[in-house]
């Protein structure tokens, strides 16, 4: 099995559904994160970005705790990135596949 080194290496199988999620804002990634069983701490005013955790005890000040960080204001370009950061925590982690993401964005 094939584990990537870096979210820049996965390769999306259902990769095409992009199209259908370059317009999900921050409430819908947030939404897809807690689907995910990951700790979500919501952005706190304006233009601010939420953090997403690996969970709930891991500590804020540690940067390995962080999945990702999904600003404000997405541009479609971006969801990709945010997509393939999520699959790659899930299939380094052992704890949700592409397919388990794709479910909590709402497909299948």
């Amino acid at each position: 099995m094939f584990l990537p080194k870096s979210y820049k290496e996965i390769k999306l199988v259902h990769g095409g559904r992009i199209d259908q999620i370059k317009n999900f804002d921050q409430q819908k990634w947030m939404n897809i994160c807690e689907r995910l069983e990951l700790f979500v701490v919501p952005a706190k005013g304006k233009g601010s970005h939420c953090a997403v955790y690996k969970s709930k005890d891991c500590p804020s000040e540690n940067s390995e705790c962080c999945v990702l960080t999904i600003v404000r204001n997405i541009y479609p370009n971006i969801q990709r990135d945010l997509a393939k950061k999520l699959v790659f925590y899930g299939i380094q982690s052992g704890k949700y596949t592409e397919d388990d993401f794709w479910i909590a964005a709402g497909f299948k």
